[in-house]
């Protein structure tokens, strides 16, 4: 059972309404594209280092908290996709004799 993954453009969707600004007035305002901001919002696009800064810089935040909510996404999504296939692999308690011998 995983949690539901949420993309970082659903929190920047909230903080956009909550602030009253459209995403095309956010974009002019970090000085980027668009639709950089419209396909994070959609869900699209992931949040890149430069955007975090951006974003971060904006918003008043640490950049961090727009990686973080990335890594969460991208580690539940990975965790719906191949979980149970990574669960199935050995561990290094399962091979530890193994260490160090030549095949």
């Amino acid at each position: 059972m995983f949690m539901r993954a949420v993309h970082p453009g659903e929190i920047l969707r909230e903080e956009l309404d909550e602030a009253g600004i459209s995403p095309t007035a956010l974009a002019r305002h970090l000085a980027v594209p668009p639709n950089r901001i419209g396909q994070i919002l959609a869900g699209k696009r992931a949040i890149s280092g430069d955007t975090a800064l951006r974003l971060g810089h904006w918003f008043g935040v640490a950049p961090q908290f727009w990686l973080n909510l990335q890594v969460q996404f991208d580690l539940a999504q990975a965790a719906r996709d191949s979980g149970a296939a990574i669960q199935a692999l050995p561990t290094l308690a399962d091979t530890a004799g193994e260490i160090g011998a030549t095949s």
